[in-house]
């Protein structure tokens, strides 16, 4: 269950750019376009270190399981050093690669859970 969540979660901040998280960040209704998922992080104009330490906020233990991933918090903080449009861009162009991934991210049960949690960090980011 760990490895899947932490696969799931490495999958999503990939396929987020994210990170997204986010990571960020994992929750099950699939829809036509793979980034509805990750859009509210995708589109904020907020730095990395804010949407951290919103996630922190927001979801402790998901905040944690990427802070136990360094390498991937890291690849998720140059995407957030990138502008919206370029993130947004590369985005569309790794889920067209990676057909399989996207889909399984959005297939996941967990990830209305995941959605619900990046557009709660996305929200309240300009607040820290």
């Amino acid at each position: 269950m760990t490895s899947l969540r932490t696969r799931l979660t490495g999958t999503v901040l990939t396929v987020g750019g994210i990170a997204t998280a986010a990571a960020l960040l994992v929750p099950g209704t699939a829809s036509a376009d793979p980034t509805d998922m990750v859009a509210p992080l995708l589109n904020s104009d907020c730095t990395f270190t804010q949407v951290d330490a919103a996630l922190h906020d927001k979801n402790p233990q998901l905040a944690s399981m990427l802070d136990a991933n360094p390498q991937q918090k890291a690849m998720l903080q140059q995407k957030f050093d990138q502008p919206v449009e370029q993130r947004r861009a590369e985005l569309q162009q790794y889920a067209q690669e990676h057909p399989d991934e996207a889909q399984r991210a959005q297939n996941d049960p967990r990830a209305d859970g995941l959605k619900q949690t990046m557009q709660e960090v996305a929200d309240s980011c300009h607040s820290y």
